[in-house]
Protein backbone atom coordinates (compact mmCIF):
# COMPACT_ATOMS: atom_id res chain seq x y z
CA UNK A 1 0.00 0.00 0.00
CA UNK A 2 1.36 3.42 -0.43
CA UNK A 3 2.42 5.46 2.48
CA UNK A 4 0.74 9.09 3.28
CA UNK A 5 3.75 10.85 2.12
CA UNK A 6 4.02 8.93 -1.26
CA UNK A 7 0.38 10.37 -1.39
CA UNK A 8 1.33 14.06 -0.45
CA UNK A 9 3.75 13.69 -3.05
CA UNK A 10 1.67 13.05 -5.73
CA UNK A 11 -0.99 15.54 -4.69
CA UNK A 12 1.94 18.38 -4.93
CA UNK A 13 2.58 17.08 -8.03
CA UNK A 14 -0.73 17.73 -9.36
CA UNK A 15 -0.81 20.85 -8.10
CA UNK A 16 1.88 22.49 -9.56
CA UNK A 17 0.53 20.80 -13.06
CA UNK A 18 -2.84 22.03 -12.52
CA UNK A 19 -0.55 25.78 -12.20
CA UNK A 20 1.40 25.59 -14.51
CA UNK A 21 -1.58 24.67 -16.94
CA UNK A 22 -3.54 27.69 -15.99
CA UNK A 23 -0.87 30.11 -16.15
CA UNK A 24 -0.39 29.15 -19.47
CA UNK A 25 -3.95 29.76 -20.55
CA UNK A 26 -4.12 33.10 -18.95
CA UNK A 27 -0.63 33.73 -21.19
CA UNK A 28 -2.83 32.70 -24.11
CA UNK A 29 -5.25 34.51 -23.58
CA UNK A 30 -3.36 38.20 -22.67
CA UNK A 31 -1.13 37.17 -25.79
CA UNK A 32 -4.58 36.97 -28.04
CA UNK A 33 -5.59 40.46 -26.44
CA UNK A 34 -2.26 42.16 -27.48
CA UNK A 35 -2.54 40.41 -30.66
CA UNK A 36 -6.12 41.70 -31.49
CA UNK A 37 -5.04 45.17 -30.18
CA UNK A 38 -2.56 45.73 -32.50
CA UNK A 39 -4.44 44.27 -35.44
CA UNK A 40 -7.18 46.78 -34.67
CA UNK A 41 -4.42 49.43 -34.73
CA UNK A 42 -2.51 48.64 -37.77
CA UNK A 43 -5.38 48.27 -40.00
CA UNK A 44 -7.54 51.64 -38.06
CA UNK A 45 -7.45 53.55 -41.34
CA UNK A 46 -9.70 50.97 -43.07
CA UNK A 47 -12.61 51.10 -40.58
CA UNK A 48 -12.54 53.79 -38.40
CA UNK A 49 -14.38 56.42 -41.28
CA UNK A 50 -17.15 53.65 -40.67
CA UNK A 51 -17.49 55.40 -37.29
CA UNK A 52 -17.28 58.75 -37.81
CA UNK A 53 -20.05 60.67 -37.19
CA UNK A 54 -22.34 57.87 -35.15
CA UNK A 55 -22.93 59.04 -32.21
CA UNK A 56 -23.24 63.04 -34.05
CA UNK A 57 -26.17 60.71 -35.59
CA UNK A 58 -28.79 60.54 -32.85
CA UNK A 59 -31.39 62.57 -32.23
CA UNK A 60 -30.16 63.81 -29.04
CA UNK A 61 -26.86 64.66 -30.37
CA UNK A 62 -24.72 66.77 -27.64
CA UNK A 63 -22.15 68.67 -30.17
CA UNK A 64 -25.47 70.05 -32.14
CA UNK A 65 -26.17 73.15 -31.20
CA UNK A 66 -28.65 73.40 -28.43
CA UNK A 67 -31.22 76.50 -28.76
CA UNK A 68 -33.12 77.20 -25.94
CA UNK A 69 -36.07 77.89 -28.08
CA UNK A 70 -36.98 80.87 -26.11
CA UNK A 71 -40.30 83.19 -27.97
CA UNK A 72 -39.48 86.63 -28.94
CA UNK A 73 -41.51 89.00 -27.28
CA UNK A 74 -42.61 92.79 -28.44
CA UNK A 75 -45.18 91.87 -31.20
CA UNK A 76 -44.93 88.20 -30.75
CA UNK A 77 -46.94 86.15 -30.60
CA UNK A 78 -49.11 87.55 -33.34
CA UNK A 79 -52.48 86.58 -32.83
CA UNK A 80 -54.71 84.43 -36.07
CA UNK A 81 -57.12 82.46 -34.32
CA UNK A 82 -59.36 84.11 -36.34
CA UNK A 83 -57.83 83.63 -39.08
CA UNK A 84 -58.34 80.88 -41.85
CA UNK A 85 -56.04 80.20 -44.91
CA UNK A 86 -52.80 80.75 -43.42
CA UNK A 87 -49.60 80.19 -45.06
CA UNK A 88 -46.45 81.68 -44.40
CA UNK A 89 -43.35 82.13 -46.47
CA UNK A 90 -40.55 84.74 -46.68
CA UNK A 91 -38.65 86.98 -49.50
CA UNK A 92 -35.38 88.68 -49.00
CA UNK A 93 -35.18 90.47 -45.42
CA UNK A 94 -38.91 89.67 -44.52
CA UNK A 95 -40.89 87.03 -43.92
CA UNK A 96 -44.81 86.72 -45.57
CA UNK A 97 -48.13 85.79 -44.16
CA UNK A 98 -51.64 84.87 -46.21
CA UNK A 99 -54.89 84.53 -44.12
CA UNK A 100 -58.29 85.13 -44.80
CA UNK A 101 -58.33 87.07 -48.01
CA UNK A 102 -55.22 89.56 -46.91
CA UNK A 103 -51.18 89.20 -47.88
CA UNK A 104 -48.93 90.67 -45.29
CA UNK A 105 -45.45 91.60 -45.42
CA UNK A 106 -43.70 91.49 -41.97
CA UNK A 107 -39.80 92.76 -40.96
CA UNK A 108 -38.46 90.36 -38.46
CA UNK A 109 -39.94 92.82 -35.16
CA UNK A 110 -43.27 91.70 -36.35
CA UNK A 111 -44.44 94.93 -37.79
CA UNK A 112 -46.48 95.02 -40.69
CA UNK A 113 -44.59 96.22 -43.72
CA UNK A 114 -47.54 96.53 -46.01
CA UNK A 115 -50.90 94.88 -46.72
CA UNK A 116 -52.69 93.47 -50.20
CA UNK A 117 -56.18 92.23 -50.64
CA UNK A 118 -56.84 89.26 -52.28
CA UNK A 119 -60.28 86.94 -52.15
CA UNK A 120 -58.72 83.71 -52.83
CA UNK A 121 -60.46 80.35 -51.67
CA UNK A 122 -57.75 78.38 -52.12
CA UNK A 123 -54.41 80.49 -51.75
CA UNK A 124 -50.75 79.16 -53.00
CA UNK A 125 -47.97 80.94 -52.34
CA UNK A 126 -44.59 80.48 -54.15
CA UNK A 127 -41.47 81.99 -53.31
CA UNK A 128 -38.26 83.52 -55.33
CA UNK A 129 -35.77 85.98 -53.91
CA UNK A 130 -36.94 89.14 -54.50
CA UNK A 131 -40.82 88.91 -55.13
CA UNK A 132 -43.83 86.21 -53.96
CA UNK A 133 -46.69 84.95 -56.31
CA UNK A 134 -49.73 84.18 -54.56
CA UNK A 135 -52.67 81.90 -56.69
CA UNK A 136 -56.12 81.16 -56.34
CA UNK A 137 -55.50 77.15 -57.67
CA UNK A 138 -58.90 76.37 -59.15
CA UNK A 139 -59.84 79.91 -59.35
CA UNK A 140 -59.12 82.83 -61.66
CA UNK A 141 -56.75 85.25 -59.80
CA UNK A 142 -53.28 86.30 -58.79
CA UNK A 143 -51.38 88.69 -57.66
CA UNK A 144 -47.11 89.15 -57.55
CA UNK A 145 -46.11 90.71 -54.54
CA UNK A 146 -42.79 92.71 -53.45
CA UNK A 147 -41.23 93.54 -50.09
CA UNK A 148 -42.82 96.18 -50.03
CA UNK A 149 -45.83 96.98 -52.48
CA UNK A 150 -47.80 94.79 -54.89
CA UNK A 151 -46.42 94.63 -58.36
CA UNK A 152 -49.66 93.56 -60.17
CA UNK A 153 -52.55 91.32 -60.04
CA UNK A 154 -54.33 89.84 -62.80
CA UNK A 155 -57.50 87.71 -63.12
CA UNK A 156 -57.78 85.48 -65.93
CA UNK A 157 -61.15 84.16 -67.83
CA UNK A 158 -59.76 80.42 -67.51
CA UNK A 159 -59.17 78.37 -63.90
CA UNK A 160 -55.42 78.31 -62.40
CA UNK A 161 -53.69 75.01 -62.03
CA UNK A 162 -50.64 76.05 -60.75
CA UNK A 163 -47.72 78.86 -61.05
CA UNK A 164 -44.28 79.44 -60.84
CA UNK A 165 -42.05 82.31 -60.19
CA UNK A 166 -38.60 83.08 -61.31
CA UNK A 167 -35.43 84.37 -59.48
CA UNK A 168 -35.93 87.48 -62.46
CA UNK A 169 -39.69 88.28 -61.04
CA UNK A 170 -41.12 86.09 -64.31
CA UNK A 171 -44.25 84.65 -63.65
CA UNK A 172 -45.54 80.95 -65.54
CA UNK A 173 -49.17 80.35 -64.83
CA UNK A 174 -50.88 77.12 -65.78
CA UNK A 175 -54.59 77.52 -66.72
CA UNK A 176 -57.49 74.83 -68.04
CA UNK A 177 -60.35 75.11 -70.72
CA UNK A 178 -61.90 73.83 -73.15
CA UNK A 179 -59.42 73.95 -76.51
CA UNK A 180 -56.32 72.60 -74.02
CA UNK A 181 -55.83 70.54 -71.00
CA UNK A 182 -53.08 72.67 -69.89
CA UNK A 183 -52.49 76.07 -71.32
CA UNK A 184 -48.80 77.88 -70.09
CA UNK A 185 -48.80 81.51 -70.11
CA UNK A 186 -45.69 83.55 -68.76
CA UNK A 187 -45.55 87.09 -67.85
CA UNK A 188 -42.19 89.13 -67.96
CA UNK A 189 -41.37 91.55 -64.47
CA UNK A 190 -43.71 93.68 -65.32
CA UNK A 191 -46.89 91.60 -66.01
CA UNK A 192 -46.75 91.54 -70.06
CA UNK A 193 -47.42 88.29 -71.71
CA UNK A 194 -44.19 87.17 -73.25
CA UNK A 195 -44.65 83.18 -74.06
CA UNK A 196 -47.36 81.01 -74.34
CA UNK A 197 -47.55 77.35 -74.83
CA UNK A 198 -50.67 74.59 -75.67
CA UNK A 199 -50.25 71.18 -73.90
CA UNK A 200 -52.89 68.17 -75.00
CA UNK A 201 -51.81 66.71 -71.70
CA UNK A 202 -52.33 68.27 -67.69
CA UNK A 203 -49.15 70.06 -66.79
CA UNK A 204 -48.45 69.45 -63.21
CA UNK A 205 -44.88 70.96 -62.60
CA UNK A 206 -43.43 74.13 -63.22
CA UNK A 207 -40.05 75.29 -62.65
CA UNK A 208 -38.17 78.91 -64.07
CA UNK A 209 -34.88 79.06 -64.88
CA UNK A 210 -32.93 81.59 -62.95
CA UNK A 211 -32.35 83.98 -65.82
CA UNK A 212 -35.98 83.37 -66.42
CA UNK A 213 -35.07 82.77 -70.20
CA UNK A 214 -37.09 79.15 -70.34
CA UNK A 215 -38.49 76.54 -68.07
CA UNK A 216 -39.12 73.13 -67.10
CA UNK A 217 -42.45 71.21 -67.04
CA UNK A 218 -44.48 67.86 -65.94
CA UNK A 219 -46.68 67.09 -68.69
CA UNK A 220 -48.88 63.41 -67.55
CA UNK A 221 -51.07 61.32 -68.57
CA UNK A 222 -52.43 57.93 -68.00
CA UNK A 223 -51.75 54.86 -70.40
CA UNK A 224 -52.32 51.46 -69.66
CA UNK A 225 -54.07 52.12 -66.12
CA UNK A 226 -50.60 53.79 -64.74
CA UNK A 227 -49.63 57.40 -65.01
CA UNK A 228 -46.82 58.63 -66.92
CA UNK A 229 -44.89 61.82 -67.47
CA UNK A 230 -43.16 63.97 -69.55
CA UNK A 231 -40.36 66.18 -68.91
CA UNK A 232 -39.99 69.32 -71.17
CA UNK A 233 -37.64 72.01 -71.51
CA UNK A 234 -38.97 75.63 -72.94
CA UNK A 235 -36.93 78.69 -74.00
CA UNK A 236 -39.22 81.81 -74.01
CA UNK A 237 -37.52 83.06 -77.39
CA UNK A 238 -38.12 79.90 -79.46
CA UNK A 239 -41.38 77.89 -81.18
CA UNK A 240 -40.32 74.35 -80.53
CA UNK A 241 -39.21 72.15 -77.65
CA UNK A 242 -35.49 73.01 -76.46
CA UNK A 243 -35.51 68.93 -75.17
CA UNK A 244 -38.09 66.81 -73.91
CA UNK A 245 -37.65 62.89 -72.38
CA UNK A 246 -39.46 59.65 -73.07
CA UNK A 247 -42.16 58.61 -70.91
CA UNK A 248 -41.39 58.00 -67.18
CA UNK A 249 -43.97 55.60 -65.46
CA UNK A 250 -44.99 57.50 -62.23
CA UNK A 251 -47.28 60.96 -61.80
CA UNK A 252 -44.78 63.93 -61.63
CA UNK A 253 -45.34 66.38 -58.13
CA UNK A 254 -42.63 68.63 -58.89
CA UNK A 255 -39.77 69.97 -60.90
CA UNK A 256 -36.31 72.10 -60.14
CA UNK A 257 -32.79 72.41 -61.37
CA UNK A 258 -30.23 71.25 -59.34
CA UNK A 259 -26.41 71.66 -60.00
CA UNK A 260 -25.71 70.21 -63.32
CA UNK A 261 -28.80 69.07 -64.24
CA UNK A 262 -32.36 68.60 -62.89
CA UNK A 263 -34.91 66.89 -60.41
CA UNK A 264 -37.88 65.08 -61.15
CA UNK A 265 -40.04 64.03 -57.92
CA UNK A 266 -42.90 61.82 -58.94
CA UNK A 267 -45.23 60.31 -56.54
CA UNK A 268 -43.73 56.78 -56.24
CA UNK A 269 -40.20 58.13 -57.46
CA UNK A 270 -37.83 60.74 -57.61
CA UNK A 271 -35.38 61.16 -61.23
CA UNK A 272 -31.93 63.02 -60.87
CA UNK A 273 -31.82 63.75 -64.85
CA UNK A 274 -28.78 65.24 -66.69
CA UNK A 275 -29.02 68.97 -68.69
CA UNK A 276 -29.91 66.45 -71.83
CA UNK A 277 -32.62 64.91 -70.22
CA UNK A 278 -30.85 61.07 -70.19
CA UNK A 279 -31.70 59.67 -66.66
CA UNK A 280 -28.82 59.63 -64.33
CA UNK A 281 -30.30 58.22 -60.91
CA UNK A 282 -33.49 56.56 -60.49
CA UNK A 283 -34.93 56.39 -56.52
CA UNK A 284 -37.76 54.25 -55.96
CA UNK A 285 -40.09 54.99 -52.69
CA UNK A 286 -40.60 51.52 -50.31
CA UNK A 287 -43.32 53.93 -48.18
CA UNK A 288 -45.97 56.99 -48.90
CA UNK A 289 -44.68 60.31 -50.37
CA UNK A 290 -45.46 62.78 -47.59
CA UNK A 291 -44.18 65.75 -48.39
CA UNK A 292 -40.33 66.44 -49.70
CA UNK A 293 -38.71 69.96 -50.59
CA UNK A 294 -35.31 70.61 -53.00
CA UNK A 295 -32.57 72.92 -53.37
CA UNK A 296 -29.51 72.83 -55.93
CA UNK A 297 -27.82 70.41 -54.00
CA UNK A 298 -30.07 68.04 -52.17
CA UNK A 299 -33.65 66.76 -52.96
CA UNK A 300 -35.49 65.46 -49.28
CA UNK A 301 -38.28 63.39 -49.67
CA UNK A 302 -40.65 62.82 -46.37
CA UNK A 303 -42.16 59.56 -45.81
CA UNK A 304 -45.41 58.54 -44.56
CA UNK A 305 -45.07 55.78 -41.33
CA UNK A 306 -46.23 51.90 -41.94
CA UNK A 307 -48.16 49.90 -39.54
CA UNK A 308 -47.33 52.49 -36.84
CA UNK A 309 -43.71 53.41 -37.19
CA UNK A 310 -42.65 56.68 -37.09
CA UNK A 311 -41.79 57.48 -40.39
CA UNK A 312 -38.59 58.85 -41.97
CA UNK A 313 -37.02 61.12 -45.12
CA UNK A 314 -34.57 60.09 -47.69
CA UNK A 315 -31.58 62.50 -49.30
CA UNK A 316 -30.38 62.46 -52.45
CA UNK A 317 -27.28 64.74 -53.58
CA UNK A 318 -26.95 66.49 -56.73
CA UNK A 319 -23.18 65.00 -57.08
CA UNK A 320 -23.91 61.68 -55.71
CA UNK A 321 -25.61 57.96 -56.08
CA UNK A 322 -25.52 57.36 -52.40
CA UNK A 323 -29.24 58.07 -50.76
CA UNK A 324 -29.27 58.74 -47.10
CA UNK A 325 -32.28 56.95 -45.65
CA UNK A 326 -32.82 58.87 -41.50
CA UNK A 327 -35.40 56.78 -39.65
CA UNK A 328 -37.61 59.39 -37.16
CA UNK A 329 -39.67 58.78 -33.86
CA UNK A 330 -42.26 60.46 -35.53
CA UNK A 331 -43.73 62.31 -38.70
CA UNK A 332 -42.32 66.20 -39.64
CA UNK A 333 -45.05 68.32 -40.01
CA UNK A 334 -42.71 70.41 -42.57
CA UNK A 335 -39.68 70.29 -44.11
CA UNK A 336 -37.21 72.94 -45.59
CA UNK A 337 -33.77 72.58 -46.99
CA UNK A 338 -31.17 74.50 -48.30
CA UNK A 339 -27.85 73.49 -49.63
CA UNK A 340 -26.13 72.41 -46.56
CA UNK A 341 -29.15 71.93 -44.01
CA UNK A 342 -32.05 70.66 -43.61
CA UNK A 343 -34.96 71.84 -41.10
CA UNK A 344 -37.70 69.64 -39.67
CA UNK A 345 -40.37 70.73 -37.39
CA UNK A 346 -41.95 67.87 -34.94
CA UNK A 347 -44.94 68.40 -32.45
CA UNK A 348 -42.49 69.06 -29.57
CA UNK A 349 -39.15 69.85 -31.29
CA UNK A 350 -37.25 71.52 -34.08
CA UNK A 351 -34.40 69.98 -35.75
CA UNK A 352 -31.22 71.01 -38.42
CA UNK A 353 -29.48 68.33 -40.00
CA UNK A 354 -27.16 67.90 -42.42
CA UNK A 355 -27.36 65.67 -45.40
CA UNK A 356 -25.99 62.64 -43.67
CA UNK A 357 -28.58 62.84 -40.91
CA UNK A 358 -26.17 64.51 -38.21
CA UNK A 359 -27.91 67.06 -35.88
CA UNK A 360 -26.53 70.75 -36.27
CA UNK A 361 -28.92 72.18 -34.23
CA UNK A 362 -32.12 71.68 -32.10
CA UNK A 363 -34.96 73.73 -30.05
CA UNK A 364 -38.04 72.77 -28.10
CA UNK A 365 -41.43 73.29 -29.65
CA UNK A 366 -44.18 75.22 -27.02
CA UNK A 367 -47.00 74.03 -29.62
CA UNK A 368 -47.63 72.34 -32.66
CA UNK A 369 -46.22 74.16 -35.58
CA UNK A 370 -48.33 73.44 -39.50
CA UNK A 371 -45.83 75.49 -41.41
CA UNK A 372 -42.36 77.72 -40.81
CA UNK A 373 -39.59 79.80 -42.31
CA UNK A 374 -36.26 80.29 -42.06
CA UNK A 375 -34.48 83.97 -42.35
CA UNK A 376 -31.64 85.23 -40.96
CA UNK A 377 -31.09 83.25 -38.04
CA UNK A 378 -34.59 83.42 -37.24
CA UNK A 379 -37.38 80.72 -37.43
CA UNK A 380 -41.23 82.32 -37.66
CA UNK A 381 -43.42 79.34 -36.77
CA UNK A 382 -46.84 79.19 -38.55
CA UNK A 383 -49.06 77.59 -35.06
CA UNK A 384 -52.90 76.86 -35.46
CA UNK A 385 -54.01 79.66 -32.76
CA UNK A 386 -50.37 82.11 -33.66
CA UNK A 387 -47.25 83.06 -35.23
CA UNK A 388 -44.15 82.81 -33.07
CA UNK A 389 -40.34 83.75 -33.81
CA UNK A 390 -37.22 82.05 -32.15
CA UNK A 391 -33.65 82.59 -32.34
CA UNK A 392 -32.20 79.25 -34.75
CA UNK A 393 -28.45 79.59 -34.83
CA UNK A 394 -25.89 76.66 -35.80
Amino acid sequence: MASLNDFETDMRKLRRKRRAKRHIKNFSLMLAVVIVALLVYITRDSWIAYFDGIVDRARGNSSAVMNDGELAGGNYPIDISKKTNTVIGKMQRYWTLFADTTFYVYDSNGEIVYSAQASYSNPIVEESAKRTLVYDQGGYSFMVAGPKKEIYSKRLESQILLGAIGDDGSVAIVTQNDKFASYLTVYDKNGSEIYHWADGTMITACAINSNGKGCLISSTFARGGTYRSVVTRLAFDQEEVSMQTPSFETLGLAIGYCDGGIWFIGHDRTYRLNEDGATSMTYQYDYNLKSFCMSSELAVLVFEGAGGDGGGLSVLKADSEEVAAIRHDSEPNDVYCTDSAIYLCYDDVINAIDAQGNLLATAPADTVYRQFTVLNGEMFLLGYRTVEKIEFTF
